[in-house]
């Protein structure tokens, strides 16, 4: 099984996530701290979940016109505080990222159904991964001799 450059999931999800994976998700925008520069993401129509994203390292190269409220951003970086339940509750999952971009207009509706099919369809492909025997595994990394 291959690791992932980070893991794609849905930001309701990040607070199963444990501190220090790499992530990526989308998100809209709801608050910016210039102060710290932090962003408040939420996934509308629901407030809570949120994530609070520390975005110190990418904001020189964005443009700051487009962290407004309401403005869908797709992130990636490390989960650096989680709950790690059932119940995200009111809780807030922190994330430093590494890179941010605009992800343009967004139908939560039709992402979530389009995130979830291509998560089933990794999760097979994982499935079906772990059960190729092991030898044969490790002969399909090898190049013939010659």
């Amino acid at each position: 099984m291959s690791i992932p450059a980070s893991t794609l999931l849905h930001l309701q999800d990040l607070h199963r996530q444990p501190v220090g994976t790499k992530v990526r998700f989308l998100g809209c925008i709801r608050a910016y701290n210039l102060a710290d520069a932090t962003l408040i993401l939420t996934f509308p129509p629901k407030p809570i979940p949120r994530a609070s994203v520390n975005i110190s390292v990418p904001l020189p190269t964005l443009n700051i016109g487009t962290l407004k409220d309401g403005f869908w951003v797709n992130v990636i970086g490390y989960v650096t505080e989680a709950k790690n339940d059932d119940d995200p509750g009111e809780g807030i999952t922190s994330v430093n990222a590494i890179a941010l971009w605009p992800a343009g207009n967004v139908t939560p509706s039709k992402y979530k159904e389009v995130l979830e099919g291509r998560l089933s369809v990794e999760r097979e492909l994982d499935r079906q991964q772990s059960c190729i025997r092991p030898e044969f595994q490790s002969n399909m990394h090898e190049t013939p001799e010659q």
